[in-house]
Protein backbone atom coordinates (compact mmCIF):
# COMPACT_ATOMS: atom_id res chain seq x y z
CA UNK A 1 0.00 0.00 0.00
CA UNK A 2 1.44 3.35 -1.04
CA UNK A 3 2.07 5.96 1.64
CA UNK A 4 2.79 9.69 1.50
CA UNK A 5 4.43 12.04 4.00
CA UNK A 6 2.23 14.91 5.25
CA UNK A 7 1.94 17.01 8.40
CA UNK A 8 -0.92 15.68 10.53
CA UNK A 9 -3.17 18.24 12.22
CA UNK A 10 -3.42 16.07 15.34
CA UNK A 11 0.18 14.89 15.64
CA UNK A 12 2.86 17.45 16.50
CA UNK A 13 6.37 17.25 15.10
CA UNK A 14 7.70 15.58 11.99
CA UNK A 15 5.67 14.66 8.96
CA UNK A 16 3.84 11.34 9.24
CA UNK A 17 2.88 8.71 6.74
CA UNK A 18 -0.62 8.85 5.27
CA UNK A 19 -2.36 6.04 3.42
CA UNK A 20 -5.48 6.18 1.27
CA UNK A 21 -8.67 5.64 3.26
CA UNK A 22 -11.67 5.64 0.95
CA UNK A 23 -13.45 8.67 -0.49
CA UNK A 24 -15.90 11.32 0.68
CA UNK A 25 -19.50 11.69 -0.54
CA UNK A 26 -18.22 14.18 -3.12
CA UNK A 27 -15.66 11.68 -4.42
CA UNK A 28 -12.58 13.29 -2.84
CA UNK A 29 -9.77 11.01 -1.70
CA UNK A 30 -9.46 10.60 2.08
CA UNK A 31 -6.21 9.75 3.85
CA UNK A 32 -5.43 8.22 7.25
CA UNK A 33 -2.45 9.09 9.44
CA UNK A 34 -0.56 5.89 10.27
CA UNK A 35 0.47 7.32 13.68
CA UNK A 36 -2.80 8.51 15.22
CA UNK A 37 -5.39 7.10 12.82
CA UNK A 38 -6.97 10.49 12.05
CA UNK A 39 -8.57 10.69 8.60
CA UNK A 40 -8.75 13.87 6.53
CA UNK A 41 -8.83 15.31 3.04
CA UNK A 42 -5.35 16.63 2.38
CA UNK A 43 -6.13 18.91 -0.54
CA UNK A 44 -9.28 21.06 -0.40
CA UNK A 45 -10.76 22.53 -3.56
CA UNK A 46 -13.00 24.90 -1.55
CA UNK A 47 -11.07 28.16 -1.34
CA UNK A 48 -12.59 29.39 1.94
CA UNK A 49 -10.27 27.04 3.85
CA UNK A 50 -7.19 29.02 2.83
CA UNK A 51 -5.37 30.69 5.73
CA UNK A 52 -5.14 34.17 4.17
CA UNK A 53 -8.76 34.36 3.00
CA UNK A 54 -9.81 36.83 5.72
CA UNK A 55 -6.94 39.17 4.87
CA UNK A 56 -8.00 39.18 1.23
CA UNK A 57 -11.64 39.85 2.18
CA UNK A 58 -10.55 42.89 4.20
CA UNK A 59 -8.39 44.27 1.40
CA UNK A 60 -10.99 43.77 -1.31
CA UNK A 61 -13.76 45.23 0.86
CA UNK A 62 -11.70 48.35 1.61
CA UNK A 63 -11.02 48.72 -2.12
CA UNK A 64 -14.77 48.85 -2.76
CA UNK A 65 -15.21 45.56 -4.59
CA UNK A 66 -18.79 44.30 -4.57
CA UNK A 67 -19.89 41.23 -2.67
CA UNK A 68 -20.48 39.23 -5.83
CA UNK A 69 -17.21 40.50 -7.31
CA UNK A 70 -15.33 39.26 -4.24
CA UNK A 71 -17.18 35.94 -4.48
CA UNK A 72 -16.07 35.47 -8.08
CA UNK A 73 -12.52 36.59 -7.37
CA UNK A 74 -12.01 34.37 -4.29
CA UNK A 75 -14.18 31.52 -5.60
CA UNK A 76 -16.24 31.19 -2.44
CA UNK A 77 -19.99 31.29 -1.88
CA UNK A 78 -21.94 34.47 -1.14
CA UNK A 79 -23.24 33.04 2.14
CA UNK A 80 -19.70 32.20 3.29
CA UNK A 81 -18.45 35.68 2.41
CA UNK A 82 -21.24 37.44 4.31
CA UNK A 83 -20.64 35.25 7.35
CA UNK A 84 -16.91 35.97 7.17
CA UNK A 85 -17.51 39.73 6.96
CA UNK A 86 -19.63 39.62 10.13
CA UNK A 87 -17.08 37.41 11.92
CA UNK A 88 -14.18 39.67 10.94
CA UNK A 89 -16.02 42.77 12.16
CA UNK A 90 -16.57 41.21 15.62
CA UNK A 91 -12.82 41.28 16.21
CA UNK A 92 -12.39 44.89 15.08
CA UNK A 93 -12.31 47.41 17.92
CA UNK A 94 -12.83 51.18 17.55
CA UNK A 95 -9.66 53.26 17.97
CA UNK A 96 -8.72 54.72 21.32
CA UNK A 97 -10.01 58.25 21.74
CA UNK A 98 -7.55 60.94 22.79
CA UNK A 99 -8.55 63.73 25.14
CA UNK A 100 -8.84 67.41 24.23
CA UNK A 101 -9.19 66.99 20.47
CA UNK A 102 -11.27 68.76 17.82
CA UNK A 103 -13.98 66.83 15.98
CA UNK A 104 -16.36 67.09 13.07
CA UNK A 105 -19.72 65.30 12.99
CA UNK A 106 -21.94 64.67 9.98
CA UNK A 107 -24.63 62.31 8.65
CA UNK A 108 -25.07 60.22 5.49
CA UNK A 109 -28.47 59.06 4.35
CA UNK A 110 -29.17 55.49 3.22
CA UNK A 111 -31.98 52.91 3.45
CA UNK A 112 -32.56 49.23 4.20
CA UNK A 113 -34.46 47.05 1.68
CA UNK A 114 -36.68 49.88 0.43
CA UNK A 115 -36.64 53.67 0.37
CA UNK A 116 -39.29 53.89 3.09
CA UNK A 117 -36.88 52.43 5.65
CA UNK A 118 -34.49 55.36 5.92
CA UNK A 119 -31.26 54.85 7.88
CA UNK A 120 -28.68 57.52 8.71
CA UNK A 121 -24.97 56.97 9.20
CA UNK A 122 -23.79 59.41 11.86
CA UNK A 123 -20.06 59.51 12.57
CA UNK A 124 -17.32 61.65 14.08
CA UNK A 125 -14.00 62.57 12.49
CA UNK A 126 -10.96 63.80 14.40
CA UNK A 127 -9.70 66.96 12.71
CA UNK A 128 -5.98 66.43 13.19
CA UNK A 129 -5.63 62.75 12.26
CA UNK A 130 -8.67 62.59 9.92
CA UNK A 131 -9.58 59.26 11.55
CA UNK A 132 -13.14 58.12 12.13
CA UNK A 133 -13.57 57.83 15.90
CA UNK A 134 -17.05 56.36 16.15
CA UNK A 135 -20.22 55.86 14.13
CA UNK A 136 -23.82 54.79 14.57
CA UNK A 137 -26.69 53.76 12.30
CA UNK A 138 -30.28 54.76 12.99
CA UNK A 139 -32.86 57.46 12.57
CA UNK A 140 -31.86 61.09 12.28
CA UNK A 141 -33.01 61.92 15.79
CA UNK A 142 -31.54 62.90 19.16
CA UNK A 143 -31.04 59.28 20.22
CA UNK A 144 -28.80 58.40 17.27
CA UNK A 145 -26.93 61.69 17.31
CA UNK A 146 -26.46 61.71 21.06
CA UNK A 147 -24.77 58.28 20.99
CA UNK A 148 -21.93 59.95 19.07
CA UNK A 149 -21.95 63.27 20.93
CA UNK A 150 -21.70 61.55 24.34
CA UNK A 151 -18.50 59.79 23.30
CA UNK A 152 -16.97 63.09 22.21
CA UNK A 153 -18.06 64.92 25.36
CA UNK A 154 -16.59 62.16 27.53
CA UNK A 155 -13.27 62.69 25.76
CA UNK A 156 -13.37 66.38 26.80
CA UNK A 157 -13.48 67.63 23.21
CA UNK A 158 -12.09 71.10 22.57
CA UNK A 159 -14.64 71.74 19.83
CA UNK A 160 -17.29 69.89 17.82
CA UNK A 161 -18.06 71.23 14.36
CA UNK A 162 -21.38 70.32 12.73
CA UNK A 163 -23.78 71.60 10.14
CA UNK A 164 -26.75 73.71 11.23
CA UNK A 165 -29.02 70.78 12.05
CA UNK A 166 -31.18 71.99 14.96
CA UNK A 167 -30.78 68.80 17.00
CA UNK A 168 -27.13 69.56 17.68
CA UNK A 169 -28.04 72.79 19.47
CA UNK A 170 -29.65 70.78 22.28
CA UNK A 171 -26.97 68.10 22.50
CA UNK A 172 -23.68 70.04 22.34
CA UNK A 173 -22.70 72.77 24.84
CA UNK A 174 -22.57 76.19 23.20
CA UNK A 175 -19.00 76.88 24.28
CA UNK A 176 -17.59 74.03 22.17
CA UNK A 177 -20.21 73.82 19.40
CA UNK A 178 -19.17 75.36 16.07
CA UNK A 179 -21.25 75.77 12.92
CA UNK A 180 -18.89 78.08 11.03
CA UNK A 181 -18.49 77.98 7.28
CA UNK A 182 -15.85 75.48 6.11
CA UNK A 183 -15.85 73.99 9.62
CA UNK A 184 -16.84 70.56 8.30
CA UNK A 185 -14.64 70.47 5.20
CA UNK A 186 -12.73 67.37 6.29
CA UNK A 187 -15.77 65.26 7.04
CA UNK A 188 -17.53 66.39 3.87
CA UNK A 189 -14.49 65.18 1.93
CA UNK A 190 -14.69 61.93 3.88
CA UNK A 191 -18.33 61.60 2.81
CA UNK A 192 -17.23 61.76 -0.81
CA UNK A 193 -14.58 59.09 -0.22
CA UNK A 194 -17.10 56.77 1.44
CA UNK A 195 -19.58 57.15 -1.40
CA UNK A 196 -16.85 56.53 -3.95
CA UNK A 197 -15.33 53.49 -2.24
CA UNK A 198 -18.51 51.77 -1.06
CA UNK A 199 -20.89 52.52 -3.91
CA UNK A 200 -20.15 49.19 -5.62
CA UNK A 201 -20.92 46.96 -2.65
CA UNK A 202 -23.64 44.45 -3.49
CA UNK A 203 -26.23 43.49 -0.86
CA UNK A 204 -25.50 46.81 0.82
CA UNK A 205 -27.03 50.15 0.24
CA UNK A 206 -24.46 51.81 -1.91
CA UNK A 207 -23.76 55.12 -0.26
CA UNK A 208 -23.62 56.78 -3.64
CA UNK A 209 -26.55 59.16 -4.15
CA UNK A 210 -27.80 57.87 -7.53
CA UNK A 211 -28.11 54.09 -7.33
CA UNK A 212 -30.62 51.26 -7.48
CA UNK A 213 -28.61 49.09 -5.08
CA UNK A 214 -29.56 48.84 -1.42
CA UNK A 215 -28.79 47.07 1.84
CA UNK A 216 -30.79 44.03 2.88
CA UNK A 217 -29.24 43.85 6.34
CA UNK A 218 -28.15 46.55 8.73
CA UNK A 219 -25.74 44.07 10.37
CA UNK A 220 -23.84 43.61 7.10
CA UNK A 221 -23.75 47.36 6.53
CA UNK A 222 -22.38 47.88 10.05
CA UNK A 223 -19.78 45.16 9.55
CA UNK A 224 -18.54 46.57 6.25
CA UNK A 225 -18.27 50.06 7.74
CA UNK A 226 -16.19 48.70 10.63
CA UNK A 227 -13.88 47.01 8.16
CA UNK A 228 -13.66 50.13 6.00
CA UNK A 229 -13.01 52.53 8.89
CA UNK A 230 -10.85 50.50 11.26
CA UNK A 231 -9.47 47.29 9.70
Amino acid sequence: MQSTLYTCSRCVGEKNKFIKFGKTKNGKQRFQCTSCGKTSVLTYSYQAYRKNINTKIIRLTKEGMGIRSIVRFLRISTTTLLKRIITISHYIQPPLINYNKKYEVDELRTYIRNKKQIVWLVYALEKDSKNVICFNLGKRNNETLNSIIKILLNSKAQSISTDKLRNYQYLIPKEIHQTKRFGTNSIERKNLSIRTHLKRLKRLKRLNRKTICFSKSISILTSVLKIYFWA
